[in-house]
């Protein structure tokens, strides 16, 4: 169920007090149109009622499809602790920034199977950087599934298009594998995750 509460806040440029509206849980299931505002990052703008200052402010919250059974946690407040119930059957991440909380929602209400993903990313991004030196592409964020292509967000203004048949390829190979990694609660998946929790064998072994 969407939890929310009402805050003060006071604006960084005009200093003055204004409330705004945190959500504790977000669940499309009780509210489909609130799936957009999370995908969009609308959820977290605010605008200022007495300067005008537009602002995005992130908060710790929880994130829950118990349709798709994912959850996403941001913890974008290290000093306050992070919503992560216990949520059986379900795929649970831990986030710290806004942007990969959006993009790890992405990829699960995509359908994609995001350790799977993120090896994926390590191969096309070391591919990028084999086949274009002379270019500095620090990450791929991932955009979209649209029919048999997966979409990938190098910058701002590029955006790489790819058989979605190449993530299928390595999604299969880490399934076959039985790779599963030692965790009880909330998982933080990233590059460094890739380097340390041993999913790269998978392509070795292959």
């Amino acid at each position: 169920m969407s939890n929310r509460h009402t805050i003060s806040f006071t604006c960084p440029a005009c200093r003055r007090a204004f409330t705004m509206t945190q959500w504790t849980n977000i669940s499309p299931d009780d509210d489909p149109a609130i799936r957009k505002h999370v995908m969009t990052g609308d959820l977290f703008h605010h605008t200022c009622p007495h300067c005008g200052k537009r602002m995005m402010i992130a908060y710790n919250c929880l994130y829950q499809d118990r349709h798709k059974k994912f959850a996403v946690s941001l913890q974008a407040d290290r000093s306050q602790p992070a919503v992560t119930p216990l949520l059986p059957g379900y795929q649970m991440r831990l986030e710290c920034t806004l942007a990969s909380f959006v993009e790890r929602i992405r990829i699960l209400d995509a359908g994609l199977d995001d350790m799977a993903f993120e090896l994926y990313r390590t191969v096309v991004l070391a591919q990028v950087r084999r086949q274009h030196p002379e270019r500095t592409v620090t990450s791929l964020r991932f955009d979209a599934v649209e029919g048999d292509d997966i979409f990938l967000q190098a910058s701002q203004s590029e955006q790489v298009k790819l058989p979605l048949s190449s993530y299928q390829n390595i999604a299969d190979k880490v399934k076959k594998s039985g790779f599963h990694p030692k965790v009880s609660g909330y998982l933080t998946i990233h590059s460094k995750w890739v380097q340390q929790s041993g999913i790269l064998d998978v392509l070795k072994k292959q």
